[in-house]
């Protein structure tokens, strides 16, 4: 059963907002309520909402004792959260750049080094061209290989009864 890496609830489904994924691939998975405290202090506009959603949050983080990727991960959410709580409690916070943010589509998610390139996409074709011949070739070798075992046992065969 699936359980939320900060507060270590179990969560109804198998899936929920993932906070980050693991070495092996497994997600770290969020509850409703510790997500929704993470918007609040990452997205929020009110000063107060803002700093009450870190509060709780440090304290669940130092109820439950996270693991140190989740600790790191949240902890460095907290301080930029905590950044722009201080912008916004200033009055000197632009929201527009919230919208920016969102606009993104999400592909800050993914570091430029892993996107495919052209180059990638034409070094993939290239390479299942080649891995095509060389299929042909080794069925072609296979093929071959199998007929001149097949004459060599009827060879022996007849060699033995006939001759």
């Amino acid at each position: 059963m699936a359980k939320c890496c900060i507060c270590d609830r179990h969560l109804e489904g198998e899936d929920g907002p993932v906070l980050a994924m693991g070495a092996a691939g497994v997600p770290r998975l969020l509850c409703d309520d510790c997500a929704a405290l993470l918007d609040t202090a990452t997205e929020g506009r009110d000063y107060d909402e803002i700093k009450a959603a870190m509060e709780k949050l440090g304290k669940i983080m130092a109820d439950n004792d996270p693991d140190s990727v989740t600790y790191s991960i949240v902890s460095g959410l907290m301080v930029d959260a905590s950044e722009r709580a201080k912008a916004i409690k200033d009055g000197s916070y632009d929201f527009d750049l919230d919208l920016v943010e969102e606009d993104d589509g999400g592909l800050e998610e993914i570091p430029e080094e892993m996107l495919e390139t052209e180059e990638d996409k034409e070094k993939d074709v290239k390479d299942e061209e080649k891995m095509k011949r060389f299929d042909k070739i080794y069925n072609i070798i296979l093929g071959i290989v199998c007929a001149v075992t097949a004459g060599l046992i009827i060879w022996k065969l007849l060699d033995t009864f006939v001759f």
